[in-house]
């Protein structure tokens, strides 16, 4: 945590240990000389010699020049130990006069400033009060700061492991009150000094070990290289990858020095020391003042952070994000009042955090954008790649490791009762145990605010929330119901109860239901558990397209903020259901169809139920099941029922009466259906249909399946039935408000001559003359159309089309050439009803090109350049082998147009050329000539909106855009193939080439992309050519470089090695680049490979790529080119006859490194591997990568599955190399083995060799917990 912007991160673990009072400031000469302005161990050395009147020939004075003139070495430190000084010095004079000219030196001024003294006592206040903190430092600042303390020096030492341990420690001894001398008996500054209270009498080292057992230390005030440093961690003998409980503040961000505390086994807390040393200072200050008030901090925190997490700066939110890290913070966040508001969610949550940027309203006229990172970023966050504005469809990858407040923390895990404690939210709440207690804070806090906007919407997306969290909200929802808002209620209660509907999967569900068939056959149970499989369910997810929420302010936002749908889930093939168990089949199934009229009248608030139609067309298959929403549920009811009428006829009547008569729409729909089949008598069915009131009669909901069922029972409708019928069709209406637009009198006419027509289309026979019915309405339904008519019954359900393409000339043959392509616009228009797209222009182009051509030239004239008139013509398949005349005419035509004009068909004249290919270079060789240069004049004109997305390899756009497909026609010139090594290309030719590199812009870098694919033969024929023209951008940081690069690598083919010698600065470059795509990484690892893979002895050396060199890269790159580095030796060297195979151990032992940055479980996976894959090569393959292995992570390891071909498994042919591997791969916590361990570890034990193995007992013992 940072306490000032500025400042140093400050780790968790060190914060709750100094509150808890088990940290030790350990303070150093720098403590001194920032504020107070003592000298530091190398200014008191030469302060002392001028004290002592040491001469120019004293050592003394001559090692002190020297190690002044010396710069320290980053990763070194100095190159002299300055505690030499005193030695020497010793040698000269007396020691007791060495030490009072000591105790002189560092005097301070009367007024010195002891700021940071009193910070660092505040620091180091125990709960109960008590003062503990050490320093190596001789003067008597820290009492002065804080005077009546407890004061001791050696050899009078405190007892760390002491209940009464306390005070100023004075490690190093300390002068007298008036800085006359020494005032302790051991008081430490030279060589033999150290060497005795660390080494030979070991007192100061013992005192050291035992205040490391009982506290944390943190080194204020020293550098890596101090000698007090060197000579304690020495005598400690601590290494690196402990749990770390020694911390040291460290100048600078340089990852040298911080590595020299890092490799003693002190954790580095890096700061700005840019100013002074002011940001660590004023940041020890604002912790000191924490300190002294700990509740008064959080108060103050928890007060800055109620205006919401985007007011507030990063470092600030980041103090949040350590407050929820630990329990304390937690709990008091959880009783803070006011809460802080659910806005926190925002930034608490990595996925909100690293949303994709967008527009502020999507559907807004404002065109504001908005990137939430910039607003809830946190002063930790990796931040993230960059991303293309005009793909806001492009989700932005959260980093990986990202901070999370609903993650679980090491804190969490040391303070669970059960080793599997709950998650705060996701798909696995209701499979895990309680919360942590950390996380049960957060559950308080978040319930608190569920009755905010915006903790609704994050949990739409986040949820279902833990079963204690829901608890607590429904409480709230029933206890004070007046605090949440109308629709934030209603969501809630949605939302909760489409999380308590938990279901499994349909198609799990299908495979255990047959199996159970299979075994037992059907029962009632397993019945009711098929027909659950179908049962509707409760919908909620966020509302699409509404503004984000950092835009909403308390009297502004959306809402609803959440959108309701019923899912009607089911299997993807349906089970057969036997005769004797459908009546009750029926009734679940029915039940389903009950629990959907609830679910789909409860979110919409009204008793309307949108139907499709479930009537098919005659002799057509019946509606699937699988059909959208409601109607596949009803489609698979009305088949069980046809099924039922079959075989139960009394069964199906009585099913059928007991359907509510006062439902409309899902049931109504049912009735209708019983009233079209004979299990319905004619008397009951025409009740049935005419019962409808007229709103649902003549409304559009069931129209398709009514008007069906009567045309198929008006025959067995009694002459009183049909007669009523008729009465409806021409007496009723649908009930028209009276503010219908122009009038009721014209839809209602409408639509009775949308029913008569049908009715009487289909053959049903009315008493009336319905001509002349239908006659007199006409007048009255302005726009009626016979059309309408014979579509009344037809469904407007969803369906999948083929739309045609029709490019028939008809029409345009014979017409004038001036009014071809106005014809043409016409009839182009398409037909929504026909389903066919038409194009007659482009027929013509086919057909007639020469009466094409001369319409669009005609258009030219005029001053029109249709684009896509151009483009039908020109991307016609027979321009490519169009006859050599009319090829010329239409380049000639093409190069008489206005350079704007030209500009505007860049593409398709582009691609007519590409097509015409070879021939350029041939026949049509004059083409080309005259076309050519206009063309390179007008690409500078095209206004092309289009930007390269920084994601995305050039290539992608080379290959679309005119100047790529330019590049790529010139290399099919025949002139310069069969061309000697050396000998250069025509003139003309490269000539063309550096055109188009002079082109602007992404127009020049989509000409570098294509030329890079080709660059190998490019060399290879004209080396000063393209080191003139392509290779100076080899280093080019910015796009042409990419460009260039990315053509290189799409065409993945190694270069020579004079080639490869001028890309290698760039190669090495683009490997150590932390922007790279993974298609990148793959081709980049294969060329350093083969650069590493020659013979170095070879004389001249083959190897383009040195150990060192690679091993460099391997070091500064990524896990991406590290793991793709070991993903290319793994399958070269599966050839057993190949050189790759002999390279894998010595590439293994001489170039892998041994760094603690490649040392991690995820590279030790990838190494695990490829050990793995090596076959007999597998021991010296373990033995080589042993050294660089650390404990791996869960997951599964490739090839230790032992179902197929056991026999070849290296557990089985090299236990003992296997073993070795196991005993480094895997933790002391067995929860962290990757997945089916222990079937090796039973084959091991299997073993003679290593059955008896002590390491394979005790993992063992691991995995058996």
């Amino acid at each position: 945590m940072r306490f000032l912007a500025n400042g140093p991160s400050i780790p968790d673990d060190l914060l709750i240990a100094r509150d808890a009072g088990d940290v030790i400031f350990f303070c150093g000469a720098g403590v001194s000389r920032h504020r107070a302005g003592l000298p530091d161990f190398l200014k008191l050395g030469g302060d002392v010699i001028d004290i002592l009147g040491a001469g120019e020939k004293s050592l003394a004075r001559k090692l002190f020049l020297r190690i002044k003139a010396l710069d320290p070495i980053d990763g070194v430190g100095g190159l002299i130990a300055t505690d030499r000084i005193f030695s020497l010095l010793e040698r000269e004079f007396e020691q007791r006069d060495v030490q009072r000219a000591v105790a002189r030196a560092i005097k301070p001024a009367d007024d010195a400033d002891a700021s940071a003294h009193r910070t660092l006592i505040d620091l180091s206040r125990g709960r109960d009060g008590t003062v503990r903190l050490v320093t190596t430092n001789f003067d008597l600042l820290f009492e002065a700061a804080a005077p009546g303390i407890a004061c001791s020096g050696p050899p009078a030492l405190p007892d760390p492991r002491s209940a009464e341990f306390g005070g100023i420690v004075h490690l190093h001894g300390r002068v007298n009150g008036d800085y006359s001398g020494p005032g302790d008996e051991e008081f430490i500054v030279s060589s033999a000094d150290f060497g005795r209270a660390y080494l030979s009498d070991g007192w100061a080292t013992r005192f050291m070990q035992s205040l490391l057992a009982r506290f944390q230390i943190v080194f204020v005030g020293y550098g890596a290289d101090d000698p007090p440093v060197q000579y304690l961690l020495e005598a400690l003998n601590l290494h690196a990858g402990n749990r770390s409980r020694l911390f040291a503040f460290q100048p600078g961000s340089n990852a040298d020095d911080a590595a020299l505390w890092e490799h003693r086994g002190v954790r580095a807390i890096p700061f700005n020391n840019s100013q002074n040393f002011d940001p660590l200072w004023d940041s020890l200050g604002a912790w000191a003042e924490r300190a002294r008030d700990v509740d008064g901090w959080y108060a103050g925190l928890l007060e800055r952070a109620a205006v919401g997490p985007a007011a507030l700066d990063p470092h600030v939110r980041g103090q949040i994000a350590h407050m929820l890290s630990t329990r304390e913070g937690a709990r008091r966040v959880s009783i803070a009042e006011p809460p802080l508001p659910a806005s926190w969610l925002l930034a608490l949550d990595p996925r909100q955090r690293f949303d994709k940027p967008g527009p502020v309203d999507p559907y807004g006229e404002s065109g504001e954008r908005i990137d939430p990172y910039e607003s809830l970023a946190l002063d930790f966050d990796t931040p993230p790649q960059p991303v293309d504005e005009g793909d806001d469809l492009r989700d932005r990858p959260v980093p990986e490791g990202s901070w999370s407040a609903f993650a679980p923390t090491r804190f969490d895990q040391d303070d669970a009762q059960d080793a599997s404690f709950g998650d705060f939210c996701g798909d696995k709440v209701t499979a895990t145990g309680a919360l942590s207690t950390r996380l049960g804070h957060l559950a308080i806090w978040f319930h608190s605010v569920a009755h905010q906007p915006i903790a609704l919407w994050w949990a739409a997306a986040r949820g279902p929330l833990h079963p204690r969290t829901v608890d607590m909200i429904q409480a709230w929802l029933r206890q004070d119901p007046d605090r949440w808002p109308d629709d934030i209620r209603r969501g809630w209660r949605f939302l909760i109860a489409s999380w308590s509907d938990r279901r499994v999967d349909p198609n799990h569900g299908y495979y255990e239901l047959s199996t159970r068939v299979a075994r037992d056959g059907w029962s009632q149970s397993l019945v009711r558990d098929y027909a659950a499989l179908f049962r509707p369910r409760l919908k909620v997810d966020r509302k699409f397209g509404i503004p984000h929420p950092l835009s909403w302010t308390e009297n502004d936002r959306p809402n609803p903020l959440l959108s309701y749908d019923v899912d009607y889930p089911h299997p993807y093939e349906l089970l057969e259901l036997p005769n004797e168990q459908l009546g009750y089949a029926v009734t679940r199934f029915r039940e389903n169809l009950d629990l959907a009229r609830s679910l789909e009248v409860e979110i919409s608030g009204h008793d309307h139920v949108y139907l499709e139609t479930t009537r098919s067309d005659d002799g057509a298959a019946p509606i699937a099941y699988d059909s959208f929403g409601l109607t596949g549920p009803i489609a698979l009811f009305l088949q069980l029922m046809d099924r039922l009428a079959g075989i139960a006829p009394v069964q199906a009547r009585a099913e059928i009466a007991g359907w509510p008569a006062d439902d409309q729409h899902i049931f109504g729909r049912l009735r209708i259906w019983a009233a079209s089949r004979p299990i319905t008598d004619a008397a009951e069915a025409a009740d049935i249909l005419l019962g409808f009131p007229d709103d649902i009669f003549w409304g559009s909901e069931h129209q398709r399946d009514l008007l069906y069922a009567i045309r198929d029972r008006w025959p067995d409708f009694s002459v009183e039935d049909r007669a009523r019928f008729e009465r409806r069709l021409r007496t009723t209406t649908y009930p028209w408000s009276d503010d219908t637009r122009s009038g009721k009198a014209r839809p209602e006419a409408h639509y009775r001559l949308d029913r008569l027509h049908w009715l009487a289309g289909q053959g049903v026979e009315f008493s009336f003359d319905v001509a002349a019915e239908m006659a007199a309405l006409r007048p009255l339904a302005v726009n009626w159309s016979e059309r309408s008519g014979a579509e009344a019954a037809d469904s407007h359900a969803p369906v999948v089309r083929t739309v045609n393409t029709d490019r028939n000339p008809r029409g345009l043959e014979q017409l004038p050439i001036g009014q071809i392509l106005d014809r043409a616009r016409q009839a182009g228009q398409s037909d929504f009803f026909d389903f066919v797209e038409r194009r007659p222009f482009t027929g013509l182009a086919e057909a007639k090109p020469a009466r094409a051509l001369a319409a669009l030239v005609h258009a030219a004239r005029q001053g029109d350049v249709p684009v896509s008139f151009w483009s039908a013509f020109l991307y016609a398949e027979k321009r490519k082998t169009d006859p050599v005349r009319l090829a010329r005419a239409i380049g000639g035509r093409l190069a008489a147009l206005p350079p704007a004009s030209l500009s505007s068909i860049a593409h398709p004249v582009a691609d007519w050329l590409q097509g015409l290919g070879e021939r350029l270079f041939g026949e049509l060789a004059p083409v080309l000539d005259l076309l050519w240069p206009p063309l390179i004049a007008a690409l500078p004109l095209r206004n092309d909106d289009r930007k390269h997305r920084v994601d995305s390899s050039w290539a992608n756009d080379a290959l679309n855009a005119p100047a790529g497909k330019l590049a790529s026609l010139l290399m099919k010139d025949p002139a310069t193939k069969g061309r000697e090594l050396g000998q250069g290309f025509p003139e003309e030719w490269t000539a063309r080439l550096e055109q188009l590199l002079a082109l602007p812009g992404d127009m020049r870098r989509h000409a570098l992309v294509m030329l890079g694919f080709q660059i190998n033969w490019l060399f290879a024929i004209a080396p000063d050519w393209v080191s003139a023209h392509l290779l100076n951008v080899v280093d080019d940081g910015g796009d042409d470089g990419d460009a260039l690069w990315d053509g290189i690598l799409w065409a993945a083919r190694a270069p020579r090695r004079a080639l490869y010698e001028q890309l290698k600065p760039g190669l090495l470059a683009r490997a150590m680049s932390p922007v790279r795509r993974r298609a990148e990484a793959n081709v980049i690892a294969g060329f350093l490979l083969i650069g590493w893979g020659g013979n170095a002895d070879a004389d001249p050396p083959e190897q383009l790529v040195t150990s060192a060199e690679l091993r460099e890269i391997l070091v500064e790159g990524d896990d991406d080119l590290r793991g793709q580095v070991l993903w290319h030796l793994e399958h070269w060297s599966a050839d057993p006859e190949g050189q790759w195979r002999a390279r894998l151990v010595p590439f293994l032992t001489d170039v892998w490194p041994n760094h603690r940055t490649v040392r991690t479980p995820a590279m030790s996976t990838r190494l695990v591997d490829l050990a793995m894959a090596s076959g007999d090569l597998f021991p010296e393959v373990v033995q080589a990568i042993l050294p660089r292995l650390v404990a791996v992570r869960g997951g599964m390891l490739r090839g230790f599955m032992l179902q197929s071909e056991a026999e070849q498994h290296p557990a089985l042919i090299y236990p003992a190399a296997m073993l070795d591997l196991l005993w480094a791969i895997l933790a002391e916590d067995a929860t962290l083995w990757p997945y089916k361990m222990e079937e090796t570890l039973d084959v091991l034990a299997d073993a003679p060799e290593t059955r008896a193995d002590p390491r394979l007992s005790e993992l063992r013992r691991r995995r058996a917990g």
